[in-house]
């Protein structure tokens, strides 16, 4: 009889305590918060919320910039609900303040065609008609002016040292620049490509108290919204218990940023647009959960974003101008920034940036993203991440994989495992996987290391505590032709020592660089080639034939089925597959070129049919079906995104 009582109490009393605030463009912070009486803003709102408070944020624009620095509970957290239309669309949105820029004059001092506005104080982000622009970096604008303009621009222009040496195009002659002038880069090859186009015409950079604008085609600012935004949208300066959803924040430098011993926060079905980062989460944090979200950069030529193709580099030149003219010399775009702990990113569609994911800090989670057409990387390892990859789909980057700053951190533990990933490149565009050996070197005299490893090549360098890298059950499609899809044979060279990466029962295309014994374990896995001219069979290593299965351009149409949906290959197998059976069972302790390895996680025993597991992602009888309902959800995104320019 008691407990009967007593449960419905506890739910009443749980209910009572919880309140709902409302908040609209037409209601006034004076007001009660009521459904008939909201207020107008939501940073008010916030204010009088406790825990167990639902926030409800009707439609409209609200203009804020918000630091929360309050918390729920763990049953009972603070959430900030916005409003979605019938068909998903999103109707609650927030953005910064900004200043709306409409008094523009000529700058003949600068050239012809260059525009200008007072602006005390340098902006963060310039948006034109809701799209970001590019927008030159302080360090650049600063340089003096050359006595000439050049014919055309090479690497060295956008990324050379600053310093008393520097080969930067300054900022202002960035702006006036020819609309027809070319751009030459070792990454192009002999090709060159056009500067403007990339832009989409139109460039700005401040200095001196000025804000300079310029469109290449002739137009003028008249005519267009243009706004100057500084700072960013939502910081979580150690709050906890919070709960987001439902949200568009976009025209700050940051839509998210959880900084101090913020914990236990939830980004969950928003829509994250522009800026450095959608979601930075500084080191301290811990327990952040981003699911079921969107998030992309918003550029005024988003198109341009993805592989880096031979006939075609415009990609890699967007890459370029985000990393070296709006950044200085890192990629300044990227979708979450991951320096914390105990952070959970799944379910998420990251579309049309420079870098998708970037997990740099301990004990993330990141399982069936989408990631695609990120000029730079799909995801990005290093420093001291530890985590798991599982689950996603990542799609036509310039690099899908990327592991990065191998030579470790001081102090810092890493181990990564990234199983049951579908990569899929076009055919003979992008790069699969990218092995990085930045430096982390704890001896003061770094500099005489790398001197003495140059000068005198068997010197090996130092790896700190570089961790182990697991790679399994993958499955990476398309790519290069010339085998740039795995590096690791390259950086082992330098390093002089075998590699603690653990490559086992994938399916990946074939190429030169292929080589067993650069690393602890690369075995069980399936290397195939599209192109007639070029096996299978690795030129330096055949190892790699001993512990691997080869095949060429006639059995490639054995591998996989036919079932496409637009955009996607089917790669789960096909009956007598030759990628049935040929991998280890890694769900159990084994042996392998007579070393013991313990079992891998993610596959418990009896995983695979017959006598061995197959290669790849799936084993005999899988489907794809699940990635394929990602894809098409990604791609109805994508078309919504269109839609609502």
């Amino acid at each position: 009889m008691k407990k009967r009582i007593w449960l419905p109490l506890l739910l009443l009393s749980f209910a009572a305590g919880a309140a709902e605030i409302y908040v609209s463009p037409d209601g006034n912070d004076k007001n009660s918060g009521s459904a008939k009486a909201p207020f107008r803003t939501i940073g008010f709102a916030a204010s009088k919320a406790k825990p167990g408070d639902t926030v409800k944020i009707g439609p409209g624009v609200y203009r804020e910039q918000l630091v929360f620095n309050k918390s729920g509970k763990k049953e009972q957290p603070i959430t900030f609900a916005g409003t979605r239309g019938k068909n998903g669309e999103y109707l609650t949105i927030v953005e910064a303040p900004g200043i709306f820029l409409d008094k523009w004059v000529p700058a003949p001092e600068i050239a012809p065609d260059v525009w200008k506005i007072k602006l005390v104080k340098r902006p963060d982000l310039v948006t034109l008609d809701g799209k970001m622009i590019a927008f030159i970096n302080a360090s650049t604008m600063a340089l003096p002016r050359w006595k000439d303009l050049p014919p055309e621009l090479n690497e060295n222009m956008f990324w050379g040292k600053f310093g008393p040496n520097c080969k930067r195009l300054p900022g202002l002659d960035l702006l006036t620049l020819p609309k027809d002038i070319l751009v030459r880069h070792r990454y192009f090859g002999k090709r060159k490509e056009l500067f403007w186009p990339a832009l989409g015409y139109v460039l700005s950079g401040w200095k001196d108290g000025f804000l300079y604008l310029r469109f290449a085609n002739g137009e003028k600012p008249q005519g267009h919204k243009i706004v100057a935004s500084t700072g960013e949208g939502f910081v979580l300066n150690n709050a906890s218990h919070l709960y987001f959803k439902d949200l568009h924040l976009r025209s700050s430098r940051r839509q998210f940023r959880l900084q101090g011993r913020s914990s236990h926060n939830t980004i969950d079905s928003c829509l994250l647009m522009h800026g450095g980062a959608r979601v930075r989460i500084d080191e301290g944090v811990t327990h952040t959960l981003v699911k079921n979200s969107i998030l992309t950069s918003g550029f005024i030529r988003d198109d341009l974003f993805g592989l880096r193709g031979s006939h075609d580099m415009r990609s890699c030149l967007v890459y370029t101008i985000f990393k070296y003219i709006i950044g200085t010399s890192l990629s300044d775009d990227v979708g979450v920034l991951h320096n914390g702990k105990f952070t959970r990113i799944t379910g998420n569609v990251f579309l049309r940036g420079l870098v998708g994911i970037r997990a740099y800090g301990a004990d993330i989670h990141v399982q069936e993203n989408v990631v695609r057409e990120m000029a730079s990387v799909g995801i990005s390892t290093g420093d001291a991440c530890t985590g798991t990859f599982t689950g996603n789909l990542v799609m036509n980057c310039g690099i899908v994989l990327r592991i990065h700053h191998l030579r470790g951190k001081v102090g810092t533990r890493r181990e990564e495992f990234h199983y049951r990933n579908l990569y899929v490149q076009a055919p003979h565009a992008g790069s699969q996987f990218f092995l990085h050996c930045a430096s982390y070197e704890p001896n003061p005299d770094e500099a005489k290391i790398i001197k003495a490893a140059k000068n005198a090549p068997q010197t090996p360098l130092t790896l700190v505590d570089p961790g182990h890298i697991y790679i399994y059950h993958n499955t990476f499609w398309g790519g290069p032709d010339l085998g740039s899809n795995f590096t690791v044979r390259v950086i082992a060279s330098k390093l002089k020592r075998v590699l603690p990466f653990f490559f086992v029962n994938n399916v990946i295309k074939g190429g030169p660089r292929m080589e067993s014994r650069s690393q602890e374990l690369f075995n069980g896995n399936l290397l195939y080639t599209f192109d007639p001219a070029m096996r299978a069979m690795p030129q330096r290593d055949p190892v790699v034939g001993q512990r691997n299965k080869l095949i060429g351009l006639e059995e490639t149409g054995k591998l996989w089925n036919t079932n496409n949906v637009p955009g996607l290959p089917d790669m789960s197998l096909k009956a007598g597959s030759p990628a049935l059976g040929c991998a280890i069972d890694i769900s159990r302790p084994f042996t392998a070129n007579g070393k013991k390895f313990t079992a891998f996680p993610g596959f418990a025993p009896g995983y695979f049919k017959g006598k061995a597991p197959a290669a790849g992602a799936f084993q005999q009888g899988e489907s794809q079906e699940k990635f394929f309902k990602m894809h098409k959800r990604a791609e109805d995104i994508a078309k919504m995104l269109r839609n609502n320019r």
